[in-house]
C-alpha cells in the first residue's frame, strides 16, 4: 500500500506538467478543442483538467469513489462544453485521453526495475480506468440532459458566441463569422437585458430555460429579432435598437418580463453601437442588476436609473460625503428622538415646498423652517443653497452604501 501511495504522491508533484500535457493532447487530437479560443483553454479547460487529476489522486489515495463535490464540478464542466460547442464524442474522447495521460504519468514516475513499484503501478492502473469510466458516465448524462433541455430552444445563442460578445475582449475572426451567420447586425445599435438569479441555480436549469422562453415572448423589437442565451446563472438578451422609441419599448417590455420572473433581478443597459458596444451595454446591465436588486423583484432597473447610485457607490469620497452630511443628522435624531433626516427626505420628495412638506409631516411650516436651519447648523450645509442642498441629498442617498 505504501508503494501505491508513493506513486500517487509523485504524480501529484507533477500536476502542472500533467495539465499542460493534457491540453497539448486535447488540441493535437481533437479538432473541436483546437478551435477553442486561448482564453477558454487557459481559463477553463486547463484548470478543469488539473482539478480532475487532483480529484482522481485524492480518490486513489483514500481508496474511495468520486466525491459529490467532484461529481458536481464534472457536471458543471459538461454544461460548459455544451455551450462552447464541443460535441459529446469530442468530450468523451478528451476524458479517454485524460485517463491515458494519467496512466503514462504513473509509468513515468515508476522504476521498471523495481518489482514492487511495477506492481503498485499496475494496481493503480485498474483503479484509474474504473474512475475514468465512472466520471465519463456522469459527464455524458449531464451533457445529454443539457442538450435535451435545449432541443426546443434551437434559437438560443451559443455560449461561445455569447461569451465573445459580452466579455469585452477582442472578437476573434471565428466569432465574427458566427456573428455574420446570426441575426445580429454588426453595425447596428444594441442594448443588453440581463436577468440574473438571486440564488445559485445548481444542476436544475429549468428556471433559466423558462426565463429564455419568457424573454422570447416579452422582448419583441420592431425590427429584426433578439438573441438570447444562458451564461452561468443568468439569461442575457441582446436587443436591436433602431431609435429612442425602440429603447423606450424595450424598457417597458423588460419591466413586463421582470414582473413574471420569480427569483431574478433584471437590469437593462443603454444602447451602444456595433458588436463592440454589446460588452459595454452588458456591463451597464450588470451594474443595474447589482444596484437595483435591493429594490426587490418584479422590476427592471435601467442603468440610467441607477447612474447616481453607481457614481456614489464607486466614489472614493463616499465616506467623507456621508460624514459631512447625513451622519450628524442621524446622530442628532438618535440622541433627541428627532426627525431631521425624515424632514430632509420629505422636503425633497415634495419639491422643496414648505407647505406641502409640513402637511406631510403633520407640523407647521415654521417647524420645517426650524428643522432646515438646524440641519444647516449641524452639517455646515445650507438647504436653501442649491449646491449645498444637492450635497445633503447625495449624503442622504449615501446611507445605502455606508450602512
Amino acid at each position: 500500500m505504501n508503494d501505491i501511495l508513493r506513486t500517487i504522491e509523485r504524480v501529484g508533484q507533477r500536476l502542472d506538467a500533467v495539465g499542460a500535457r493534457l491540453v497539448e493532447r486535447y488540441q493535437a487530437e481533437i479538432v473541436d478543442y483546437r478551435a477553442l479560443d486561448e482564453h477558454t483553454v487557459r481559463g477553463d479547460v486547463l484548470p478543469t483538467a488539473q482539478r480532475n487529476v487532483e480529484e482522481l489522486l485524492t480518490a486513489l489515495r483514500e481508496d474511495s469513489p468520486p466525491t459529490d463535490s467532484s461529481l458536481d464540478a464534472l457536471r458543471r464542466s459538461a454544461l460548459r462544453r455544451v455551450h462552447q460547442g464541443i460535441p459529446l464524442q469530442a468530450l468523451l474522447h478528451a476524458y479517454r485521453l485524460w485517463g491515458q495521460v494519467v496512466w503514462q504519468e504513473i509509468l513515468a514516475v515508476t522504476d521498471p526495475r523495481a518489482p514492487r513499484e511495477r506492481e503498485a503501478a499496475l494496481a493503480v492502473a485498474g483503479r484509474v480506468m474504473a474512475y475514468v469510466d465512472q466520471v465519463s458516465v456522469v459527464v455524458a448524462q449531464s451533457y445529454l440532459d443539457e442538450v435535451t433541455g435545449m432541443l426546443g430552444d434551437r434559437e438560443a445563442m451559443r455560449r461561445d458566441l455569447l461569451e465573445a460578445l459580452v466579455s469585452g475582449r477582442p472578437i476573434s475572426e471565428r466569432m465574427r463569422h458566427r456573428v455574420g451567420a446570426s441575426a445580429l447586425d454588426p453595425e447596428g445599435e444594441h442594448a443588453v437585458v440581463l436577468a440574473r438569479s438571486l440564488e445559485p441555480m445548481g444542476d436544475d436549469r429549468s428556471a433559466l430555460r423558462a426565463a429564455v422562453g419568457e424573454a422570447r415572448e416579452r422582448l419583441r423589437p420592431t425590427a429584426s429579432t433578439i438573441l438570447v442565451g444562458i451564461r452561468e446563472d443568468e439569461v442575457v438578451t441582446i436587443y436591436p435598437v433602431a431609435g429612442r422609441g425602440d429603447y423606450a419599448a424595450l424598457v417597458e417590455q423588460a419591466g413586463q418580463w421582470a414582473a413574471g420572473l420569480d427569483g431574478f433581478a433584471v437590469g437593462v443597459g443603454r444602447a451602444h453601437h456595433g458588436t463592440e458596444g454589446i460588452a459595454a451595454s452588458y456591463a451597464e446591465a450588470e451594474e443595474a442588476v447589482r444596484l437595483g436588486a435591493a429594490t426587490g423583484g418584479g422590476k427592471a432597473s435601467t442603468f440610467s436609473e441607477v447612474l447616481l447610485d453607481h457614481l456614489l457607490s464607486s466614489s472614493p469620497h463616499l465616506t467623507t460625503l456621508h460624514h459631512e452630511t447625513i451622519a450628524p443628522l442621524h446622530a442628532y435624531d438618535r440622541a433627541r428622538d428627532a426627525q431631521l433626516v425624515r424632514t430632509l427626505r420629505v422636503y425633497f420628495e415634495h419639491g422643496f415646498n414648505l407647505a406641502r412638506s409640513a402637511a406631510r409631516l403633520k407640523v407647521r411650516p415654521n417647524t420645517v423652517v426650524y428643522r432646515l436651519r438646524r440641519i444647516h447648523e449641524l452639517t455646515g450645509h445650507d438647504p436653501s443653497d442649491p449646491d449645498q442642498l444637492l450635497l445633503l441629498l447625495l449624503g442622504m442617498k449615501s446611507d445605502r452604501w455606508t450602512g
